[in-house]
């Protein structure tokens, strides 16, 4: 991700710029109106295949799989893509996956027009389109920190988010509207040319050069880095276990409506009508409430507030039939889900710096989408075994009960970090410089502790464990010499030079007053500062042998 991008999305930031003047900006405006277009597009390509599904098969799994075949591929491709992002021209990267989905939508029109579709054959293309999607993702959310200035990036992930459910409230109607006049290859059809904005628009533009630096990173290497700075980073774990299972319980109502609407004896027009209702809610509340919620409540309260309401329609929604009740009902529910995940994806890009922002929001996308896959198959499991109704009543319950979990998996620490690069670490003073490929790295840290600062000593720099293992050190220890009580020795583990070098280039604010307080308890106002040594590791029998 560029480093312009802002460690944080506030809605005071917001509000100073203004929703709608980063529209000024020609080549983000110009995108954003692509992306729409093809957001309404792909919504339509949605509605129309799941519904397709239901005239193919009476089989639950096979429709709910649809939901599963589409949100897998990011589950699984997420992670290299983002990294991808972070070392490629993503510019490209975007172009080239929307000209495969441009091509397999041209496969699926073909076949729909032809009558040739089959289950099977729908699952597998409905999946080639997830990866398109899997792989445009990150490099999307990178490109955008390229085309916009940072005081306007607040105002542009808002309207991606209006983009979002402009999709889903007229791409459903415009669907159903299709499939009761024509058939679903029209509909494929328009979504298919519905990709070329997005290849026009970037084409035409001219980005940055992929990043190279003087100490970059490999590909999996930097895969291997987020997997590494989400193990040791409690917020973000707390962020993603919330993302995770709203997505897994709250999926229910969007995976079941084509099977609730079947059930019910309800046409094509309707499930379009309340895919519609669904959309409109969270434009509206994305537009007009939420910006207020956040100005008088936490991110906790506001997430608390909103899977409490989501659970109670949800489950209002499988005592339902008649349309005029269905209608509202689904427009609530939709208000509902752009609040919570709204929240918690401000609340995930908060806690991402931006050395690994692209890698992170993949890692990000994983657990969402592997939540979303996972529940759309269960609920579709207790569909097949009861009916899509009980199915709806055992996911309302279930996020009603992740409720008692906020204590322990609060969001709100995630809003007050400063992850502004702190670049407080000095240049190294050597007799020799390694090559970045060199290593494994051991960096010792002496410390001479007063015996009542050594309990502090101990609290703090257990925090700074956390830090070291998070930004590359994949071994830390810290001890006592027994003979001179009050030394301590930090040593930690580096996988290479270049991966340490990459350390000074990760250290943030809050990083940098964790190593303050350690800093603060060793020695006496006139001690020298630790000493920081570095040593190369060597492999002896290379050396025995030679």
């Amino acid at each position: 991700m560029s480093d312009s991008a802002p460690t944080s999305v506030s809605p005071t930031t917001t509000q100073k710029t203004g929703l709608w003047s980063v529209l000024n900006n020609r080549l983000f405006r110009s995108l954003w109106l692509a992306n729409v277009a093809s957001g309404i597009g792909s919504a339509m390509h949605d509605t129309a295949a799941v519904w397709t599904m239901t005239t193919l098969t009476t089989s639950a799994t096979l429709v709910t799989l649809m939901q599963s075949m589409s949100s897998l591929p990011l589950f699984l491709l997420a992670l290299p893509a983002g990294a991808l992002a972070d070392i490629v021209d993503r510019r490209r990267v975007i172009i080239t996956a929307q000209i495969v989905a441009l091509i397999v939508t041209a496969v699926l029109f073909f076949f729909a027009w032809a009558g040739g579709l089959s289950p099977g054959l729908l699952l597998g293309i409905t999946f080639l389109l997830g990866i398109t999607v899997a792989f445009t993702t990150p490099a999307w959310s990178a490109v955008l920190a390229e085309i916009v200035e940072k005081k306007e990036l607040p105002g542009a992930l808002t309207l991606g988010s209006v983009a979002v459910n402009i999709s889903r409230a007229i791409g459903p109607m415009v669907a159903g509207i299709i499939l009761a006049s024509a058939s679903p290859a029209a509909a494929f059809l328009l979504n298919g040319l519905s990709f070329l904005g997005i290849i026009i628009v970037l084409w035409k533009w001219k980005g940055p050069a992929a990043p190279v630096g003087a100490h970059s990173e490999r590909m999996l290497g930097a895969m291997v880095t987020a997997l590494r700075f989400t193990r040791h980073s409690p917020v973000i774990q707390a962020v993603l276990a919330r993302n995770g299972l709203f997505a897994f319980f709250a999926i229910a109502p969007a995976a079941l409506l084509p099977l609730i609407v079947r059930g019910k004896n309800l046409a094509a027009a309707d499930f379009g009508l309340f895919m519609s209702a669904y959309g409109i809610g969270g434009i509206i509340t994305a537009l007009f409430l939420l910006p207020k919620f956040r100005a008088k409540f936490s991110p906790d309260q506001i997430l608390f507030g909103s899977t409490l309401i989501f659970s109670a329609f949800a489950m209002a929604l499988s005592f339902l039939g008649h349309r005029l009740l269905m209608a509202p009902t689904l427009f609530v529910l939709g208000s509902s889900w752009i609040t919570c995940m709204s929240t918690l994806s401000v609340a995930a890009q908060s806690s991402f710096p931006n050395w690994v922002r692209a890698r992170s929001s993949a890692v990000h996308l994983i657990v969402v989408q592997g939540s979303l896959a996972l529940g759309a198959f269960m609920w579709g499991q207790i569909t097949v075994a009861y009916n899509a109704d009980f199915a709806l009543r055992v996911a309302a319950g279930g996020l009603l009960l992740t409720l008692g979990l906020t204590k322990w998996l609060a969001v709100n620490r995630a809003m007050q970090l400063d992850l502004t690069p702190s670049t407080h670490w000095h240049d190294h003073q050597l007799a020799v410089e390694p090559g970045d490929d060199d290593g494994p790295v051991v960096i010792t840290v002496h410390y001479q502790v007063p015996a009542e600062n050594v309990t502090a000593f101990m609290d703090a720099i257990a925090k700074l464990r956390v830090i070291r293992l998070r930004d590359g050190a994949f071994f830390w220890a810290v001890s006592e010499d027994l003979e001179q009580p009050g030394n301590f020795l930090e040593t930690f583990h580096v996988g290479s030079w270049g991966e340490h070098l990459r350390q000074h280039q990760r250290a943030t604010e809050d990083d940098h007053k964790v190593e303050e307080t350690v800093l603060s308890l060793h020695g006496h106002e006139d001690a020298a500062p630790p000493k920081v040594t570095h040593h190369l590791m060597k492999n002896v029998r290379q050396l025995k042998a030679k």
